[in-house]
Parts: C-alpha cells; sequence; structure tokens
C-alpha cells in the first residue's frame, strides 16, 4: 500500500529545493552558462575572410595556392561553382578603374545552407558583410573542474575546464581534400570529447555567465 510522505519530510525536500540558486557555483549553474555561451559562440566555422561573391585574378590563378586551393576543394565538394567573370577595380596610384579577367566562384544552393554572415568593420569604420562556412557547432560534454570563484575587482569570477563535442557535422567536412586545406577541421574533430578548454565565468544577477558572450562575433 503505497504511503504518503510525512509532511516534515516533504516540507524539508521544498526547502531544499527553494534554496537551490542560480548564482550557486555548482556543476548545473557552469553546464547551464557554457551551455549558453557555446550556443551563441561555438559554431565551427572555415574561417575565410572574404566578402562573397569570390574572385581570383590570373596570378592566383596560377599559384593554385592558398584560396584558389580552398576553392577547388570547395567545388569538388559541391559548396561553390565557378565560371569566368570581369570585374572592374583601380589600380594603386591611379584614378583611373580597369577592366580584368576573374575566376569567380559562387555558392550553391547547397554551399548557402551552410554560409552564415556577420557584419565586420572595414578600414573606414563602416561595416562589410563578410561570410563564411560553417560544418558544425560545439556543444557541452561535461566540465571537468572548476576552481573556487575569486573576486576580481567588483565582480565574482570563475573559472571552469570543460570539454567538447560536436552537433551537426557536415558530411562535406569529412572529405580529405576539404580536410587537406582546411586543416583546422581535423584537430576540432579529433578534439571532441578529449581537449580541455578554458572558460572564465562572471557572476551576474541573473547568475554564471561566461565572459565574453555579450561581445562581437
Amino acid at each position: 500500500m503505497k504511503k504518503n510522505l510525512p509532511w516534515f519530510m516533504l516540507f524539508g525536500v521544498l526547502l531544499l529545493v527553494g534554496c537551490a540558486s542560480k548564482k550557486d557555483a555548482n556543476e548545473k549553474n557552469f553546464s547551464e552558462a557554457l551551455n549558453s555561451y557555446l550556443a551563441k559562440k561555438g559554431q565551427l566555422c572555415l574561417g575565410i575572410p572574404s566578402t562573397w561573391p569570390v574572385d581570383l585574378n590570373e596570378a592566383e590563378r596560377r599559384g593554385g595556392m592558398g584560396t584558389a586551393a580552398e576553392m577547388t576543394a570547395l567545388e569538388k565538394a559541391g559548396l561553390v561553382r565557378s565560371h569566368e567573370a570581369e570585374t572592374e577595380y583601380t589600380p594603386p596610384l591611379s584614378s583611373h578603374p580597369v577592366k580584368s579577367k576573374v575566376l569567380r566562384y559562387e555558392l550553391t544552393d547547397s554551399g548557402k545552407t551552410f554560409y552564415r554572415e556577420k557584419d565586420r568593420l572595414a578600414l573606414a569604420g563602416n561595416k562589410q558583410a563578410q561570410g563564411d562556412l560553417c560544418y558544425g557547432q560545439q556543444a557541452l560534454d561535461k566540465i571537468a573542474k572548476w576552481d573556487e570563484p575569486t573576486s576580481v575587482g567588483d565582480a565574482r569570477e570563475a573559472s571552469v575546464v570543460y570539454t567538447y563535442k560536436i552537433e551537426n557535422l557536415a558530411e562535406w567536412a569529412k572529405d580529405p581534400d576539404v580536410q587537406r586545406v582546411f586543416p583546422g577541421i581535423v584537430s576540432t574533430i579529433d578534439g571532441a570529447g578529449k581537449t580541455q578548454m578554458n572558460q572564465a565565468l562572471i557572476l551576474t544577477n541573473q547568475g554564471w555567465q561566461a565572459k565574453g558572450l555579450d561581445s562581437p562575433p
């Protein structure tokens, strides 16, 4: 026969639950802070610092290195396609624009699903839209350890060491040609569940938050 808990035991359980605070230094609160941080900052991208489409001049095409090699691998993976085009630019020490033939790479429909655009500050201080191709998302695997919170000025900070896992890993990120020209993919994939990351957390009125969460990407 099922018995109800005595009222004083039930009151004790409710008291313990009520005492739990988001400001406590514990694994649950730190995990929530890291999950929020990685959801916003944990996109895994190739790091292509370019506006799209990407144009290669004759010298870059002949060299076959750097961006040329990257675009070739991405085209084989079906993320971009190339075609001959003509562009206009003004050479250094000249005020007259000239036309030049280029090999232009544009995103395919498949590539567009992995494209993420971000605003960057141009030299004149104006925002310039640049995009990157992202192949996965970092998420919290587990917390390995943390240091007891300390006072830093008027703030309370804690240092947390954790490992990550990769969610929604794109199939093309496993392509050997892509991995050869973007070696960072290999180390990132191999480091999942093993590489220990360190993140500083700060105590706010709402609880613990990763330092730098609200900074620009």
